[in-house]
């Protein structure tokens, strides 16, 4: 997983980028309880701000790299493998008849 992720992020903006996004993307998201529990308006801009901002930053530096980022992959894969199970399962099996001789 960890060489999977170094493979696309090759390129030194990139990686810098996404050392940037992803501490504030996870600080975005860990500020939501301190919204919730004090109703402030101002927090909840603030780790929307933090979330969607290092949002973008990861996925700049997945158009430097000219890769795609692992939530658009997991989310493609996920929706192959429902896909697939949907058409699994409308699927009639063919088969003969078992033929009775007399």
């Amino acid at each position: 997983m960890v060489n999977d992720w170094v493979d696309r992020h090759r390129d030194p903006r990139s990686f810098t980028l996404h050392l940037l996004g992803i501490p504030g993307t996870i600080l975005g998201v860990l500020l939501i309880p301190v919204y919730t529990m004090l109703m402030s308006p101002s927090v909840f801009g603030f780790a929307l701000a933090l979330f969607l901002g290092g949002f973008v930053l990861q996925f700049l530096g997945h158009a430097l790299d000219g890769t795609e980022p692992g939530e658009i992959k997991g989310i493609r894969a996920w929706w192959a493998r429902r896909r697939e199970a949907k058409a699994a399962s409308g699927r009639v099996p063919v088969g003969f008849p078992d033929a009775k001789t007399t």
